[in-house]
């Protein structure tokens, strides 16, 4: 179905009204999967302050999708307001991936200008959120609400992961280029939120868009793994 979505699934547990299990599923996929990597980074690097942010960012990201799970889960109970959370802690783990990335930079005051940015850049998403949250009407369109991070997220990636990627892959390692990659394969999401694609009820536009991130996740995963010694060596 394009162009429209299919009907919220709905069923039935201990006496409750839920909704969309196959959101719930991907949302928990999405946040063990993080937890798993930032347990992998503490257990395995150091605590240069590359590794200590990404794993904050992998740490933020996941509790964005399990709090985003249970707002899909128990929309009937909580409505909107149970899908503000992710969408506000989406914008922190965007920050810290920034702040991880930053942490290579090579010149000292420019790099303390850009993680001044970062954080301003994340204190007006959150400011311009929380006015969005209480002066419009999302019930009647939710895409409103989800502008705000979908733009300061977009910022902050492009800026982390493409940017820095293609600096990083040029005068420190040249695994970089797999961040750079990961940000191409989160395109798609773009196009498939927006012309609503939904491939069955039981695999709509939410659960393309959480495949996409788990490949993202794994790309992550591996330049950070792939770059450990360069990064280290160079920041």
């Amino acid at each position: 179905m394009i162009g429209q979505d299919f009907s919220k699934i709905e069923w039935h547990l201990l006496g409750l009204d839920l909704l969309e299990p196959n959101a719930m599923i991907g949302d928990i996929v999405l946040f063990t999967t993080s937890l798993f990597m930032a347990k992998q980074i503490r257990q395995n690097f150091g605590s240069h302050s590359f590794y200590s942010n990404w794993r904050r960012f992998f740490l933020w990201f996941g509790w964005s999708f399990l709090f985003g799970g249970f707002g899909h889960l128990f929309y009937n109970y909580l409505g909107l307001w149970g899908k503000y959370p992710s969408w506000i802690l989406g914008m922190v783990a965007t920050y810290f991936l920034t702040i991880a990335m930053l942490s290579l930079w090579p010149q000292a005051k420019q790099k303390t200008t850009f993680e001044r940015c970062a954080l301003a850049l994340l204190f007006i998403g959150v400011l311009v959120e929380v006015s969005v949250f209480i002066n419009v009407d999302l019930s009647i369109d939710q895409s409103k609400g989800l502008f705000v991070p979908t733009l300061i997220s977009g910022i902050g990636l492009i800026f982390s992961l493409v940017i820095l990627g293609i600096r990083y892959q040029k005068t420190i390692d040249s695994n970089f280029k797999f961040l750079w990659i990961a940000a191409l394969t989160l395109l798609p999401n773009a196009f498939i939120q927006s012309q609503k694609i939904n491939l069955t009820q039981w695999f709509d536009r939410n659960d393309f868009s959480h495949v996409l991130l788990l490949i993202s996740l794994l790309i992550y995963s591996h330049t950070i793994k792939a770059t450990q010694n360069a990064a280290i060596l160079k920041a």
